[in-house]
């Protein structure tokens, strides 16, 4: 590489650092977070009917996403499906729409050793960016909201301040409107919601259903909020108007079958998944929901005393095989088919799953460590009788430093047996104290 061209490489690096895209908001997370978005945006972007104003920001994401993982090719192509559909949904600001968009192309050209073309586009956008009265318009807070919204809940907060920006500049919005109040609603987690909160929540929902009835996330968010505040019946009515309805695209179809569950019952979750698979027997999306629909009934203590519940496991088995397939990946899946295989008695194939998935991680995110390490202790200790090996893995557990309802569950496991005076209570106490550095359990 000569000298003149290493300069002009670190000329241009420094100009893309400038820019407002998703290469700019520090969306590095690990790995398996990157790859279970992926998943989780193409489940999104493949739903029958989905063509909203948001697909050019879904496949932005999905681009960076791809990028990000090592397929560059696949970043290219979403990418141009996203100047597609930004076309289609912008008519009237199109070009200030795509700032984000040539931002991305610029990165991945630059990232590709392409350098004439990265600077193309980081002279595209200094054009459109040039009569504009702020160098962050509108619609790249927009879209900066939008993403930081949907990629973690972690920026969570973030996304509500760009939200808020973009909202300075076209207050009418509605588009904006309902990404602010699902943004707002969603940034607080619920034991830290106060009435004031629930009510101003309740009120932001409100506004943004009025601005777009057909929003399906939106009026979930809405009727939960609702029913957290007591008005349950109007909720399950509402509920009730939604569902009548054919649903063709599945944003909020998590969250309607969560209410179902909780303000309705087990069933009417499973027959509202179930007719809506029938329409769309090919959405893997579909035969996920079903099957955590399957699992929390099976886990409901009334089901506990059905006799006919080896049926219900049975189908539950059967799914969850094939949704493993369809999301290979995916930790949650590999869990939740292991929890049924020891439900049905195949204690074996449970086993087999965790002793995979423990030769598998390596490079394995802490949180997705931590919860492994809890759900096989628990395995052990339950399925297996092998107190002390779940001991040692509950250890593990705890041993990794997240604040997390799994790290929780295995401190709490360990405390329990040193109330009990085990065998081991003395050694826990001594790991425990250890961890905290202030002797806080030798206490008790």
């Amino acid at each position: 590489m000569t000298i003149h061209f290493s300069f002009y490489f670190l000329e241009t690096k420094l100009w893309l650092q400038g820019l407002e895209c998703h290469f700019t908001w520090k969306l590095d997370y690990s790995r398996s977070k990157l790859e279970s978005l992926r998943e989780t945006l193409i489940d999104i972007i493949s739903s029958e009917g989905v063509q909203c104003s948001w697909t050019g920001h879904l496949n932005n994401l999905l681009a960076y996403l791809h990028h990000a993982l090592g397929s560059t090719e696949d970043a290219l192509h979403c990418l141009k499906k996203a100047e597609e559909a930004i076309r289609l949904n912008s008519p009237d600001n199109v070009e200030l729409s795509l700032v984000v968009h040539y931002g991305n192309l610029a990165w991945v050209h630059y990232h590709q050793g392409e350098l004439t073309e990265s600077q193309t586009y980081v002279e595209k956008v200094g054009r459109l960016l040039q009569d504009n009265r702020s160098t962050c318009p509108g619609v790249v807070w927009g879209e900066r909201a939008w993403t930081l919204n949907k990629f973690h809940v972690s920026k969570r907060k973030e996304a509500v301040y760009c939200f808020r920006m973009a909202l300075k500049g076209d207050p009418e919005n509605k588009v904006l409107r309902c990404g602010y109040a699902i943004a707002f609603s969603k940034s607080f987690e619920r034991k830290d919601i106060t009435p004031k909160l629930r009510s101003e929540m309740l009120e932001h929902l409100r506004i943004a259903r009025e601005l777009d009835p057909e929003h399906l996330t939106i009026t979930v968010m809405y009727l939960q909020r609702l029913a957290d505040s007591g008005q349950v019946e109007e909720a399950r009515k509402l509920a009730e108007e939604v569902i009548e309805k054919p649903l063709d695209s599945f944003g909020g179809f998590g969250l309607i079958l969560s209410f179902f569950r909780e303000y309705v019952s087990h069933d009417s979750s499973i027959d509202l998944a179930r007719r809506t698979m029938e329409r769309h027997p090919d959405s893997r999306q579909l035969k996920k929901y079903l099957a955590q629909c399957y699992k929390w009934k099976i886990f409901s203590p009334e089901e506990k005393r059905n006799p006919m519940r080896h049926i219900l496991i049975e189908n539950a088995v059967n799914l969850y095989e094939e949704v493993v397939t369809l999301y290979p990946k995916s930790l949650a899946v590999k869990l939740d088919l292991s929890a049924m295989y020891k439900e049905s008695g195949r204690v074996d194939r449970a086993d087999k799953i965790f002793e995979d998935l423990l030769l598998d991680r390596e490079g394995m995110e802490p949180q997705d460590l931590q919860t492994l390490y809890n759900r096989y202790a628990q395995h052990l200790h339950y399925a297996k009788q092998d107190a002390s090996r779940s001991i040692d893995i509950h250890k593990k557990a705890v041993e990794i430093m997240l604040p997390t309802g799994q790290r929780d569950n295995s401190y709490r496991a360990l405390l329990s047996i040193v109330h009990k005076g085990g065998d081991r209570a003395e050694e826990i106490v001594d790991f425990l104290d250890g961890l905290d550095g202030e002797g806080a359990v030798r206490q008790f």
